[in-house]
């Protein structure tokens, strides 16, 4: 018998925890989260300068993070005046970010769950949803997500979405290929995309038991028409050709924080996307 889609987005959601849980340890060992966390212990944070502006002041707002993972960028916004709470599904990682919480004094609030679950998990309503790079792609229901955002957020409440432009979950390395990659995955269609990865983009390392993933692309006109069908008002909508980390072997780093594809192409495909929306 064939598997129902909610059956099936139910087993890609099992599929992705697993393989989140089994890397947590080699994360939080990694070159990448360990220059998070020393920031956060020198006394301050490492959160991308485009973030922090266009989050705006958090000083004695409430924000909730949803999908957090080790909470690194959660405690940076505690660090920042803010009364964080970051939820993710992975226990592992939530133990690993209550442990940070702990050792640097804040009061950041941590809660372990299903993000589509998230309002019965949390209590009160935010002034900020924040939401960061790497989210969306391991959600299969768009419209469910921004319903549950909407539901956070107080009125007049903000939601801050950085993410992967829906483009690049189209691509994939391909050293043969003169430019280093090439098209792959489908743009619409909504489909499941099962993916076997042994690896981790955080470290080198491989031999990992829980290797299957499924993903799910969700074009940038879904996504904003969810936003406004939950009854939020967008208030900006900016694609970057840089991005936070290098999503694809021939990217090439810009200054200290973002990476960017090389020439020819340098400028002219966009890697992320920045969304904010307020609830009217």
């Amino acid at each position: 018998m064939s598997q129902s889609h909610h059956e099936e987005q139910r087993e890609g959601i099992e599929w992705n925890r697993l393989s989140w849980n089994e890397r947590v340890q080699v994360h939080w060992e990694s070159a990448m989260y360990r220059q998070h966390a020393d920031a956060l212990r020198d006394g301050g944070h490492d959160l991308a300068e485009h973030i922090v502006r266009g989050v705006g002041p958090v000083g004695g707002q409430s924000l909730v993070h949803l999908q957090c993972h080790m909470g690194m960028e959660t405690l940076a916004w505690s660090r920042l005046g803010a009364k964080a709470t970051g939820l993710d599904f992975s226990q592992p990682a939530i133990d690993k970010a209550v442990g940070l919480r702990d050792e640097l004094g804040l009061d950041t609030t941590f809660v372990c769950g299903n993000v589509y679950d998230a309002r019965e998990l949390i209590e009160g309503q935010f002034d900020v949803v924040f939401v960061s790079i790497g989210s969306l792609c391991w959600l299969p229901d768009v419209n469910r997500w921004a319903e549950i955002v909407a539901s956070l957020l107080r009125p007049g409440g903000r939601l801050f979405l950085n993410d992967v432009h829906p483009m690049m979950d189209m691509l994939e390395d391909k050293p043969d290929d003169p430019k280093g990659f090439g098209l792959h995955y489908p743009y619409l269609g909504g489909e499941r995309i099962v993916t076997e990865q042994d690896g981790t983009y955080a470290d080198d390392t491989v031999g990992f038991k829980h290797t299957r993933n499924a993903e799910w692309s969700h074009p940038l006109g879904e996504t904003v028409t969810a936003v406004i069908d939950a009854g939020m008002r967008i208030t900006r909508l900016e694609e970057s050709s840089r991005c936070v980390w290098p999503a694809l072997k021939v990217m090439q780093r810009v200054g200290d924080e973002r990476w960017e594809f090389p020439e020819p192409w340098r400028g002219k495909l966009p890697v992320e996307y920045t969304l904010t929306a307020e609830l009217t």
